[in-house]
């Protein structure tokens, strides 16, 4: 047993605490709550393995647990996207004050650009949960919350943002969260008007506080109340940031202090977590700041903090004690209770004033004396029940204390290594082993512990059973029969336009991701205090020659399939005039449809099996002579891929759509799902799951045979694949292809043809150093008769030296954020606009997102520019497409955001794209 008492602390109990605790049940006191854990709170992920920072082990991880016991204090802080969020507020409430501190973000950021991969809408949402849970670990956050809106785009005004969004639903889901979470306090941190900019942001603002008054109201919402068993919530105090400093405010948060336990400031740690959301900052921390001015608004609020002048935190006037607690609440206390949260309050003042960084375990003792209090005094209050969930929350917070001060940790890990190809994965129906480890094994004390696994769905797979753990903490391993659970995310949409998810399991509502495939449950007692802790079950995964990463293990169907390209392209002519354009029929006398590939990807995370992967196609569309209609292979390991190509014809003279589906077969079923896996530094993976079927397309555009294109990729796009679908060759130039690359590629050899044109991709400027310093080769190919294409780049192109003649394009640069603004053609009979396709204003039609972003904003004269477009009250925008002749080349700067529409098959985007590349 891990127990140390301090001396004299038990002395300073009254004798009425003495005599409360003699009366109370040693069931209660010792075994934890009867009730029923509170759903969905203090439920941020839990870190595994190399997660966990290093400020949250050990003795300081003790610390920071022990300094949230002494409050009740809790806040709910509500953003529009990740990233908005107010770093070190968060950290200073959570770190410095103790407080139980949460973040609702309204959206998942779904339509950001990305910094470090082809990744976007849907799939990029899922990177950026992750990468705020990364930063939420620096905050200190106990929970992170979202709700089932889609970040549909940049919105300039709320008016849109209401448009595109259910508002009523957004927040009916904002409602729950609260509800759920029951803060305290919710900081809003949006002004909630025209000044937070981003309609997304005004939305946040405008919704929070009437999210706070529909909580508290039974008749908003009431299907929460009688289906889903909540109750209504009165927040005490609401505040909205956006305030400036020259304006009236009732509350400043200064995070920019030291803190001792961190070894920096407030800010600077939090910075440093925020600058870890890395698809958004590039890596880059931001400095400075650390200052925030909220306002009070009215309604519930108790107006206590306005009366107190200017106060440095949202609790100022609020009895945060345990002991205040009750009457906080408007609830009554037993004689009982308010003796023992009386006590409470002062062992914990103690324990915090004599705790020892050098022996962490000295408070052993005296934590699980108050643990037992705590749940006495849960038990003494069966008619308080606001009291009793936040002393429940307490309880565990109380368990986490008592665990980090005796250096207890727990941990579930495969006993036979990782699983399917190496990664954390299992199948249904394999067995797997489930090794168990509690260290030190003194935390165990004498009679051992139990252990059970259970899966996602609360199935149990290894029943409790009693181990003791071995020298080593290891316990003997758990057998368990994997179950089938689902494995995709929780949410999910159709298409990209829809602006909700739609939830598949309640259960995880509004939480980051679905909760561990499977979980080890561990009772073990300290210090006479039982404590049920349960922990995801992990494996190691080689990453070498850097070691191996700790990961979740999830349990993935036995077959996956994916079909690629995303969009099936047909081209189909189309160099006539208007009449064909955006998507209409072609010249009647355009030759047949050429051939189409199409990719099935299987994976298997079962082995040995054989497996058959076939396509369902249209009616009429045909395998191409001498190519196969069924692929067959044996798997011979788990995690084995097999690409399988098809080429398909479509029937003569076909247009329209249509749809090709994959269907993978193995032991008899059949399976028409997969997933796309993204693997990023810091992050847990993240997998991508759609039905194995692509949309295909008739577009009327000139095909680009024989057409060879150097495409110079940025931070990732798709952009080279649509190139592809037109017919031409395309060749990724890498370091080491632009360091050779001959400034006469533009013209044909003897060996190969040249490029017809050189693309410079998405945000290539701002993570390719060595296009910057070879980027006078590429205004010399184009000088030598090249035509160069810089699709949209950020501030880090600075055209005024990079490009062939001046041009400005600032860190505000414009962009068009309405996907349906008005397009106007300033100079149709340009031989980019005729050539080969006639380029009309129904090219525009059926965009997605966005018309495009980061505009030249000046230019030389020497420039052309094309079209013009705007959002609703913006200012004519031409820095969006503009040309000039260069030497015997030509320069061509796009920002029209055809990397968001190539992979949806919009057919305008394919045509401007052709002509682009076409240009001789």
């Amino acid at each position: 047993m891990i127990a140390h008492r301090q001396p004299g602390l038990g002395a300073a109990l009254s004798v009425a605490a003495v005599a409360t605790l003699a009366g109370v049940t040693a069931a209660a006191a010792q075994s934890g709550s009867a009730g029923r854990a509170p759903d969905r709170v203090l439920a941020f992920p839990a870190p595994v393995g190399e997660e966990r920072l290093d400020v949250d082990r050990g003795a300081m991880g003790a610390w920071h647990r022990i300094r949230k016991l002494a409050t009740t204090a809790s806040l709910l802080h509500v953003t529009a996207h990740p990233d908005d969020e107010h770093a070190g507020m968060l950290t200073l409430a959570s770190r410095g004050w103790g407080a139980r501190t949460a973040l609702l973000s309204l959206n998942r950021g779904e339509a950001g650009a990305n910094a470090i991969g082809p990744e976007l809408f849907d799939a990029l949402g899922l990177i950026r949960t992750r990468e705020l849970v990364l930063s939420g670990r620096y905050y200190g956050l106990d929970d992170l919350y979202f709700t089932t809106a889609v970040d549909y785009g940049y919105s300039k005004s709320v008016d849109e943002a209401f448009r595109s969004w259910d508002r009523e639903a957004v927040l009916e889901d904002m409602v729950r969260v609260i509800r759920l979470n029951r803060p305290l306090v919710v900081v809003s941190r949006f002004h909630g008007s025209a000044r937070d900019g981003h309609g997304h942001h005004h939305a946040a603002g405008l919704l929070t506080p009437e999210a706070v008054a529909g909580a508290a109201d039974p008749a908003r919402f009431p299907r929460q109340i009688s289906e889903e068993g909540l109750r209504p919530w009165r927040v005490l105090r609401t505040f909205r940031g956006g305030v400036r400093v020259d304006e009236p405010y009732d509350v400043e948060v200064d995070a920019t202090g030291m803190s001792p336990w961190l070894g920096d400031t407030y800010q600077r740690w939090a910075s440093r977590g925020l600058g870890l959301q890395r698809s958004q900052t590039a890596g880059r921390v931001r400095t400075g700041g650390g200052r925030y001015f909220y306002e009070q608004l009215g309604g519930a609020g108790d107006g206590a903090a306005a009366a107190a002048g200017i106060a440095e935190s949202f609790f100022a006037g609020l009895d945060a004690t345990l002991r205040g607690l009750p009457a906080l609440l408007d609830e009554p206390a037993s004689p009982e209770a308010d003796s023992l949260l009386a006590e409470l309050d002062r062992l914990i003042g103690a324990v915090a004033e004599t705790f020892d960084f050098r022996d962490p375990g000295r408070a052993v003792a005296d934590l699980a004396r108050g643990l037992g209090w705590i749940r006495a005094a849960i038990a003494a209050l069966p008619d308080s029940p606001e009291t009793r969930f936040h002393l429940t929350l307490k309880e565990r917070q109380f368990e986490e204390a008592l665990l980090a001060a005796s250096g207890t940790t727990v941990s579930a890990e495969l006993a036979r290594g990782p699983g399917v190809g190496g990664e954390a994965v299992l199948a249904p129906g394999q067995t797997a082993a489930v090794q168990v480890r509690v260290e030190p094994p003194a935390s165990a004390e004498s009679g051992g512990v139990t252990a059970w696994i259970v899966s996602r769905d609360g199935e149990t797979l290894a029943p409790p059973d009693r181990v003791v753990p071995r020298p080593d903490g290891s316990t003997e391993a758990l057998e368990v029969r994997v179950p089938a659970t689902p494995a995709a995310p929780y949410f999910g949409r159709g298409d990209v336009s829809e602006n909700h998810y739609q939830v598949s399991d309640s259960a995880d509502l509004h939480l980051p991701w679905r909760r561990p495939a499977l979980a080890a449950g561990v009772e073990l007692a300290i210090a006479g205090h039982v404590i049920a802790h349960t922990v995801p079950v992990t494996a190691p995964v080689a990453r070498l020659p850097y070691g191996a990463v700790t990961r979740r293990v999830e349990t993935l169907p036995v077959l996956s399939v994916s079909l690629a390209p995303d969009v099936g392209i047909v081209p189909v002519g189309g160099a006539g005039g208007d009449d064909d354009a955006g998507g209409g029929g072609g010249s009647p006398a355009a030759p047949p449809a050429a051939p189409m590939e199409v990719r099935a990807r299987v994976v298997a995370n079962a082995a040995p099996l054989s497996a058959t992967v076939r396509l369902e196609l249209p009616e009429g569309w045909t395998t191409a002579p001498g190519t196969p209609g069924v692929v067959e292979h044996d798997f011979r390991t788990p995690g084995e891929i097999v690409d399988a190509a098809f080429v398909v014809t479509p029937p003569a003279g076909w247009r329209g759509e249509a749809e090709i589906a994959a269907v993978a077969r193995a032991r008899g079923v059949d399976y028409r799902r997969g997933y796309r896996t993204s693997e990023h530094r810091d992050l847990p993976l993240a997998r991508l799951w759609r039905p194995a079927r692509i949309p295909v397309r008739s577009v009327p555009v000139t095909r680009l045979d024989g057409v060879r294109v150097g495409y110079v990729m940025g931070v990732g796009d798709e952009v080279p694949a649509g190139i592809e679908a037109l017919g031409a060759t395309v060749e990724l130039l890498d370091e080491a292809a632009l360091a050779e690359l001959d400034p006469a590629a533009g013209a044909d050899s003897a060996d190969e043809p040249g490029f017809h044109a050189i693309v410079v991709g998405t945000r290539a400027y701002a993570v390719r150093e060595d296009l910057i310093e070879h980027n006078r080769r590429l205004l010399e190919y184009a000088r030598r008769g090249g035509h160069l294409i810089v699709l949209y780049q950020t501030q880090e192109y600075v055209p005024s030296e990079m490009a062939p003649y001046p041009a400005s394009l600032p860190r505000g640069a414009e962009e068009v954020s309405e996907e349906d603004a008005p397009v106007r053609l300033l100079r149709p009979d340009h031989p980019l606009m005729t050539a080969p396709n006639r380029i009309a204003e129904a090219d525009f039609d059926g965009w997605i997102e966005q018309r495009g972003s980061k505009f030249f904003t000046e230019w030389d004269p020497a420039y052309t520019p094309l079209v013009e477009t705007h959002d609703t009250g913006q200012a004519p925008q031409e820095g969006v497409w503009l040309t000039a002749p260069v030497g015997e080349g030509r320069y061509t700067y796009l920002a029209l955001a055809l990397h968001r529409q190539l992979p949806y098959g919009v057919p305008g985007a394919y045509r401007i794209l052709s002509n682009v590349i076409s240009w001789r």
